[in-house]
């Protein structure tokens, strides 16, 4: 079998993403419950609107893929649901340095499958964090985040996540689950059940440093949520499940147009801002 460009073991490399999904039969992870339990209602309550995220992410969410300076200054390059979702949310901001994020009003950082980061801009997330900074990291060790442009070319969204000098400097490898590189899984987060493919994990380094993080770890190791310095960041090891071909079973997509995992970055954005409340 040849891949696609998109990823796919499909000799014709046209399948899509949606048909993967509705054809493969999903393999349950049950009991990957975060720390406190995911609840779609708690998740669907108001947020303030004057919460201020920055984002940096190489997936095509923002403008879509291939947009050019003439597309979205034109704007006609529609974003990705989920950030169309963000917009109408919170105060979200596309960046692509954190040179100015400790003068900044920011209440989290997000990182969706960065592009490989500047040393400047790690040791800027690092300290910010450490100083009492809220992040939600999005790694994947395998993405199939289906794209039209060529391999090689860099506007793709990064196949595998590069944050590994941030990672291990917090105490973490990012590693591929054996077998789950291209499977097709549900997350059970309790009330909140998410779709996606090619989930990832974290394992704690053995090396002791006084940088490392306080982590505590879900089942399978999925997500983890650290304690950084005075901070805290919440990571998960997978990044596909922000694509909305992966919500097609969703009933509260179909419903609503608005999907459970759109629910369930919120839960995270409201554990981060609402722990000390």
């Amino acid at each position: 079998q040849t891949r696609s460009q998109s990823g796919y073991a499909d000799g014709s490399g046209t399948l899509k993403l949606a048909l993967k999904l509705a054809t493969i039969a999903a393999v349950i992870l049950a009991g990957v419950l975060l720390f406190r339990h995911l609840d779609s209602a708690e998740a669907a309550r108001e947020t303030p609107e004057t919460l201020e995220i920055q984002l940096m992410t190489s997936l095509p969410i923002i403008w879509g893929e291939g947009a050019s300076l003439g597309d979205i200054l034109s704007d006609d390059t529609p974003p990705y649901p989920i950030y169309s979702y963000w917009q109408k949310r919170y105060k979200i901001e596309p960046v692509d340095s954190f040179e100015n994020l400790q003068k900044s009003e920011t209440d989290i950082v997000i990182l969706a499958q960065p592009r490989a980061m500047a040393p400047a801009d790690l040791a800027d997330i690092d300290a910010w964090v450490r100083g009492g900074g809220r992040a939600i990291v999005m790694t994947d060790p395998a993405l199939v985040w289906p794209s039209e442009l060529p391999l090689g070319d860099n506007r793709r969204p990064l196949i595998s996540g590069l944050l590994s000098p941030l990672l291990s400097h917090w105490g973490l490898e990012l590693v591929v689950l054996e077998d789950m590189e291209r499977a097709f899984v549900e997350l059970d987060f309790g009330d909140l059940k998410i779709a996606t493919a090619g989930v990832g994990a974290f394992r704690p380094l053995a090396a002791k440093t006084s940088a490392r993080a306080d982590c505590q770890f879900s089942s399978g190791n999925i997500l983890a949520d650290c304690k950084v310095g005075k901070g805290r960041a919440i990571l998960i090891a997978d990044a596909d499940f922000l694509h909305e071909n992966m919500w097609i079973t969703d009933p509260l997509w179909q419903t609503e147009k608005r999907s459970q995992a759109m629910l369930m970055v919120d839960q995270m954005v409201r554990d981060l801002t609402e722990e000390e409340g």
